[in-house]
Parts: structure tokens; sequence; C-alpha cells
């Protein structure tokens, strides 16, 4: 099998390398995270309840993913800082 490189983990007007979530959790898949230098993250990813203000001014449940070295990412994938907005009761679901 040919490795191929992943360039959409790229950001930015220079094309900086991001580390980034890919996959279909949403519908039973797997994930994987891609680091910025392109190698394939072999920890563990969670999956944390976060609660966002919506449009109409409600609150709403949302999620995020979290590695076991503390990066955050939203459910784009794309890296985030840790949301102050999580729930705290929140069970870990998490995939390896």
């Amino acid at each position: 099998m040919v490795e191929t490189a992943i360039i959409s983990n790229m950001m930015g007007p220079e094309g900086e390398a991001i580390d980034r979530i890919y996959g279909s959790p949403a519908s039973g898949g797997s994930m994987r995270l891609i680091n910025k230098d392109f190698t394939t993250y072999k920890g563990k990813i969670s999956k944390k309840s976060i609660t966002i203000k919506g449009l109409d001014g409600n609150n709403f449940r949302s999620y995020c993913y979290v590695t076991d070295d503390n990066r955050w990412f939203n459910r784009s994938g794309m890296p985030i800082e840790k949301p102050k907005n999580l729930i705290s009761n929140d069970e870990d679901r998490s995939t390896d």
C-alpha cells in the first residue's frame, strides 16, 4: 500500500501544517489524528461535552475532542484552545 501525504491539515497564507483529526465518529466510524509532522498519533482521543449558546440565546450541548497529551479539537477536527464551557459530569467516550 502506498502512503499518500495529507495536505488538508495546512492553514493560513503560508500553508503552515497543523494537527488535525480525521474520520467519521458520528456515524460509528473511526478517528485518527494526523500530527503537523504528518505522523499518525498513537494515543487515545476522548470526546467531551460542552455547552454552546445558540443564535436564539438558548444553550445546547455540543462536543469536542481531547488527546491524552492535552490537545483539543473542535467537531471539525481543527485545533482549539481548551474550552471553558466543558460539562463536568461528562462521561469519557474514547477511541484508540
